[in-house]
């Protein structure tokens, strides 16, 4: 679970958390979770619980948000032509639209802080 790193990084500064207030909601001191946020250490599946039920999506959600991660649709664009990533670029696109075009990293924020019905 190393990658999550970006994930915890993009949803900390999100909620308007410091590194230390999101390690004592991981229960973790501040430079071990440094080293999780910066792909150093691993993260463990109790954290990503954690993190999942305070932001109230569930670990699959975190997970398929991490894929939707700019930097992730990149590498996505660049196989285009694969069915799953065709799938995964519409939906990116539907998470997108839902922000502000300026916004990084929209499509991850647009599904993990979606409006039910929306």
């Amino acid at each position: 679970m190393r990658e999550f790193g970006s994930l915890l990084r993009l949803l900390r500064t999100h909620l308007g958390l410091t590194q230390t207030e999101m390690a004592e909601l991981l229960h973790m001191s501040q430079p071990v979770y440094s080293r999780v946020e910066t792909g150093r250490r691993p993260l463990s599946m109790t954290a990503l619980e954690r993190i999942a039920a305070f932001v109230e999506v569930s670990v699959e959600e975190l997970v398929f948000a991490f894929f939707l991660l700019d930097d992730n649709l990149n590498e996505i664009e660049r196989r285009a032509s694969d069915p799953v990533n065709k799938l995964l670029l519409a939906l990116a696109q539907k998470y997108r639209d839902r922000l502000p075009a300026r916004f990084k990293n929209a499509a991850a924020l647009g599904l993990l802080f979606d409006e039910p019905g929306a």
